[in-house]
Formats: structure tokens, C-alpha cells, sequence
């Protein structure tokens, strides 16, 4: 099964806590096992823009859509066979210990070729 993982700055990050694994050592663990398939950090939320169509015109916003004191700093896509072994490679990564990470399972759309079926099928 596949997961999100948003990886999130907090405003109440502790400062220089011990035993923050390194960013590198997670990447080569984590897709060197063929555990994450695709991943990258995210620009600041200045650079970001929100997009909405209203009657049909298009909308778009400087800055994040919402209000939030956490910031999507990175996402990555797991490949994992269930939830405690996402949890498992979520809790070693270095946001974990200085941000947090939310765990989001993919939810296929039930199109031909999707292999876990689509909404029908929570």
C-alpha cells in the first residue's frame, strides 16, 4: 500500500534534540529498500499559490490557502505493506523528532489498472 508522508516544520519544534537521526542516512535506508518511491523538500509558503474556480473563473491566491501553524516542508511516497511499518519509516525520519509527519494512505480512484480499488472500497 502506498502512503503520503507530509512532512511537517511546527512552530513548537524543540530546539536540539538529541538523537535526530541524519536526513541522509534516512534516504539511503528508506529508498535504498525500495520503501519510498518518490519524495522532495517544498519551497516556503510565500512561494506557494492557491487555485479555485468560482462560476467558472479561475482564482488564484499568493501564499497558502489556509491558515496554519504547521508549514508542509517535504513529502515523500512510501511503498509499504501496512500501516505499522509506514509508522515505522515515518518515525525515523529526523522531522519526526523536530517537526512531525502525517501519514496519509493513497486512496485509488477505481479507474482500470488501479490495484486497491477506489472510494467504494473504504
Amino acid at each position: 500500500m502506498r502512503y503520503l508522508m507530509l512532512v511537517l516544520s511546527t512552530p513548537d519544534a524543540p530546539q536540539d534534540p538529541e538523537g535526530v537521526p541524519a536526513i541522509e542516512d534516512w534516504v539511503r535506508d528508506t529508498y535504498g529498500a525500495g520503501r519510498a518511491v518518490l519524495g522532495d523538500r517544498l519551497r516556503p509558503p510565500a512561494d506557494a499559490v492557491g487555485v479555485q474556480v468560482r462560476a467558472g473563473e479561475v482564482i488564484v491566491t499568493d501564499g497558502p490557502f489556509s491558515e496554519t501553524k504547521e508549514v508542509v516542508a517535504g513529502f515523500d511516497v512510501l511503498d509499504a505493506p501496512d500501516l505499522d511499518e509506514a509508522i515505522r519509516i515515518a518515525a525515523a525520519h529526523p522531522m519526526a523528532h523536530t517537526g512531525a509527519i502525517e501519514l496519509r494512505p493513497f486512496w485509488p480512484l477505481g479507474l482500470e489498472g488501479d490495484a486497491d480499488g477506489g472510494p467504494g472500497d473504504a
